[in-house]
């Protein structure tokens, strides 16, 4: 029997791509756990032609339900979606496109989210979908997901100043970090949950994928990465080499640069295993601070007692994350230095598991250390 339904919606993430953020790994392992998980992909159209989307090998699979892993999947593919232009003016012409987008008529939506018991939102543009939710709706628990900043992620303003106005529908905010509580004044219904690490994942990880002797870094993703580090680190360590997974693009850079294409989950474990570090490459972002306790391929560093290096923001109060100042080849040089330094001596950290992490994210009332101390 049903543990309960369970909606998870997200404007960037479907459930089948390669790539595992923490709102898959919590829907997988609800799944697994008993629930009735669906996953809801939404802000995807021919403009994410454009934009290299991860989910373009889904575009004939789009607009009908498809399960995977005991999940029901859901590509919303619309023939246009609004996004944010990054200029004032066009972004005041582009808000009332997002209004209409909320609105737009899709009968597999609207009977998934009829159903449910639980919608996840991901802070993402799904945000402008909580009255449309609550209309089918009205008696779904409705969590908002924080997993970043609105600001952080260029989200259009309009998206921010909706779910604002929509608070009440809210049921209560779920954030990785304490750090983005500022942004939810409006709200008395904050929690955290943090993160989760399934030891499972990591039991039968394989063989290094490097060269016997090879002193490695490696960096997986593509949030807010910066290429010009690599330019500084690997001209300044010609004897490291350093990987770059799923980065979302090419450019030019030192010939101990290997950039790999995006790889499943499970594929990637071996580079981050094996290496001698791991990088986190953010760029400087608006309020880009919560990710010193947010980033999920920092806590993954920190679970394989894998010295991090990061831009001094991430670091936190993480000994084992060294800090540079991005654009600053002298501290990144230190920073790596210092990684390289401390290989073999960082003790691994041990974390709840995603399951739990989905529980927290279900019932946070049940886990009294989840409310503002």
């Amino acid at each position: 029997m049903s543990k309960g339904k369970v909606v998870f919606i997200s404007a960037f993430h479907d459930y089948r791509t390669a790539k595992r953020a923490s709102i898959h790994q919590i829907a997988g392992a609800l799944a697994r756990g008993g629930y009735d998980v669906s996953f809801l992909s939404t802000r995807f159209s021919r403009l994410s032609w454009s934009k290299g989307d991860s989910r373009l090998f889904l575009w004939d699979r789009a607009n009908r339900i498809e399960t995977v892993d005991g999940i029901q999947c859901y590509l919303w593919r619309t023939p246009l979606h609004p996004f944010a232009t990054g200029n004032k003016i066009a972004d005041r012409m582009m808000a009332p496109l997002f209004q209409l987008y909320a609105r737009l008529p899709d009968l597999h939506v609207d009977a998934m989210l009829a159903e449910a018991d639980h919608v996840v939102v991901e802070a993402s543009v799904a945000a402008i979908l909580l009255r449309r939710i609550h209309h089918l709706n009205p008696c779904a628990r409705i969590i908002y997901y924080a997993t970043d900043r609105l600001e952080t992620v260029g989200a259009h303003p309009f998206v921010q100043q909706q779910l604002e106005r929509d608070a009440k529908l809210v049921h209560h905010v779920s954030m990785r970090s304490w750090l983005m509580a500022p942004d939810f004044h409006w709200a008395d219904r904050l929690t955290r949950i943090g993160f989760g690490i399934d030891p499972e994942d990591f039991e039968a990880v394989g063989s290094t994928p490097y060269p016997a002797g090879q002193r490695t870094a490696v960096s997986v993703g593509s949030m807010l990465f910066d290429e010009g580090f690599f330019r500084h680190a690997a001209a300044a360590f010609p004897d490291v080499m350093f990987h770059v997974i799923g980065c979302g693009r090419r450019f030019d850079a030192p010939s101990n640069v290997i950039i790999h294409d995006e790889m499943p989950f499970r594929d990637t474990l071996p580079y981050i295993a094996h290496a001698t570090i791991g990088v986190a490459p953010y760029l400087q972002a608006p309020g880009v601070e919560y990710l010193a306790e947010t980033s999920l391929k920092l806590a993954q560093f920190e679970y394989l007692g894998r010295p991090a290096v990061c831009p001094d923001f991430a670091t936190g109060d993480v000994r084992s994350r060294y800090g540079y100042r991005p654009d600053d080849a002298g501290s990144i040089e230190e920073a790596v230095s210092g990684a390289l330094a401390a290989a073999g001596s960082v003790s691994p950290v041990i974390f709840p598991k995603w399951a739990e992490i989905g529980e927290r994210l279900l019932y946070p009332e049940h886990y009294p250390d989840t409310a503002p101390a």
